[in-house]
């Protein structure tokens, strides 16, 4: 599914973009090469489960990109003079093993962040010392003091909704670890009814029923939606259905 047609799409020129390791320029586009001649930053964002992706964001809308990513907890570790040179970084740093893609599916299956704001910091910086001691001098001189960039009003919703806490102790007198509520996972929305408890990305949480739902938001881009608020009828709970392209 696209949110353009493939037409508009391939002549914006920005498709051209996608994969980039900012070695050759291949697009053709003036706006493309104009966004890329701009001022850029590099980041490194943790996902659940201790999952780190290194990216680029333009350095005007790098807190969007962020959030259109759902990275909740992230660093800035690299401000470059253009979208090319951050290409550059961003590929050094994926020879290291960390990845530069994480995907819907992972996301879905993985929602809920259970570690607290310190641990993921340290992650953070640790590896951000291990890129720095691994990276070429030419690249290293664009490394900036790490800049913390935490949503935790949104990981915080997400916890209060998918989290039990466990009252129970364990046998050695402590506090069980708190356990993840179940939730159904929704690829494919044709329509979305429930109380909207959380966005991560493309990636929203509902509740409807005391059951709660991750929908995957990216197969309504390029749809007309209607959004209304139907209080009698759904019991307070907002709904909107996908209507024409």
């Amino acid at each position: 599914m696209f949110s353009q047609c493939k037409e508009c799409q391939s002549s914006s020129g920005f498709d051209l973009c996608l994969g980039c390791t900012g070695d050759n320029c291949r697009t053709i586009s003036d706006k493309a090469k104009k966004f890329c001649n701009e001022e850029h930053h590099v980041y490194l964002a943790y996902f659940a489960n201790d999952k780190l992706k290194v990216g680029t964001a333009a350095s005007y809308r790098r807190y969007e990109r962020l959030l259109e990513q759902g990275a909740l907890y992230s660093i800035f570790l690299a401000k470059v003079p253009s979208g090319k040179l951050a290409r550059k970084i961003e590929s050094e740093i994926s020879k290291l093993g960390i990845t530069t893609r994480v995907n819907s599916s992972y996301k879905i299956s993985n929602f809920v962040i259970t570690r607290n704001q310190d641990e993921i910091n340290n992650i953070l910086m640790n590896e951000y010392e291990n890129i720095l001691r691994k990276m070429d001098e030419k690249y290293k001189k664009f490394f900036i003091r790490p800049e913390y960039n935490n949503f935790t009003r949104i990981s915080d919703a997400v916890k209060n909704s998918l989290i039990e806490e466990n009252r129970q102790l364990n046998l050695f007198g402590e506090m069980e670890q708190p356990e993840s509520k179940e939730y159904s996972k929704v690829v494919k929305p044709e329509s979305v009814r429930g109380n909207i408890r959380a966005v991560v990305g493309s990636l929203m949480l509902i509740e409807k029923d005391k059951e709660y739902s991750v929908i995957n938001m990216k197969n309504l881009e390029g749809y007309v939606v209607n959004f209304d608020r139907k209080l009698e009828e759904l019991d307070k709970d907002e709904c909107f259905d996908k209507g024409g392209r």
